[in-house]
């Protein structure tokens, strides 16, 4: 992915993340899937597909922070931060596929 300061510029996203280590989701998840008679392993597996798509979803609603971050570097001819920004939107998918060469 490169480095973290050009993906998470200022470190905010780091810090949400360290920040909810703080908090233990399982009580609420297990109490979730006792009630619908699911594992609760299904329940936290719910939960990270509906996170992992809200971008999908902000897209609909308004534009998402990312977007905007990305129009900000642009805006400001910061070439660096603009592929880290398209680097950590594009994560997980590669919409050139496994055979075509990198650019």
């Amino acid at each position: 992915m490169g480095d973290p300061d050009t993906f998470d510029p200022g470190g905010a996203f780091r810090a949400e993340v360290r920040d909810s280590q703080l908090l233990d989701p399982m009580p609420g998840l297990s109490a979730l899937a006792e009630s619908l008679g699911v594992p609760v392993e299904q329940v936290v597996h719910h939960a990270l597909v509906r996170w992992s798509a809200a971008g999908s979803e902000a897209l609909l609603a308004s534009p998402p922070d990312m977007l905007v971050a990305l129009r900000e570097a642009a805006d400001a001819g910061d070439a660096t931060r603009v592929r880290g920004i398209v680097d950590a939107l594009l994560a997980g998918w590669d919409a050139r596929g496994a055979d075509a060469p990198s650019a």
